[in-house]
């Protein structure tokens, strides 16, 4: 069976982890919030800086193997757009693995049709920074 979608490369996404916290365990679970020290997304379509603030909230498993992301970030393309991305997904401390779906919010005409994007993306660790792959959903 063909899927009913397609993915469509968005761009690539280089982030550099910056200070991280670590809450132990709450009332209500065990959290790590982590910072972003810089990174970009890089695409035909999409291109610009992560500027601050932005981090990642995430709740680490039990036995510490998977994390869950809630990571939000700002970026500022190359043409001066501000576009708020906001993602969800997995880390899968086993494989090495990010798997995120992240959405989009922008004010400016050039990049409103991002209002209307899922996508869907999965990185991988390199030393300091986490590198992904993300594509729109069609």
């Amino acid at each position: 069976m063909t899927p009913p979608f397609e993915l469509v490369s968005l761009a690539t996404v280089r982030v550099t982890r910056g200070d991280v916290y670590r809450l132990g365990e709450t009332a209500f679970h065990r959290r790590v919030i982590g910072g972003i020290a810089h990174g970009r997304w890089e695409g035909e379509r999409f291109s610009g800086d992560i500027i601050a603030p932005g981090g990642d909230w995430a709740i680490p498993s039990g036995d510490g193997t998977i994390m869950l992301l809630d990571v939000r970030q700002l970026v500022r393309t190359d043409d001066g757009a501000l576009v708020y991305v906001t993602y969800q997904g997995r880390c899968d401390r086993g494989r090495g693995t990010y798997t995120v779906a992240p959405t989009f919010e922008t004010d400016d005409a050039r990049y409103a049709w991002l209002n209307g994007v899922q996508a869907v993306g999965q990185g991988r660790s390199e030393g300091d920074d986490i590198v992904y792959e993300m594509f729109e959903v069609r």
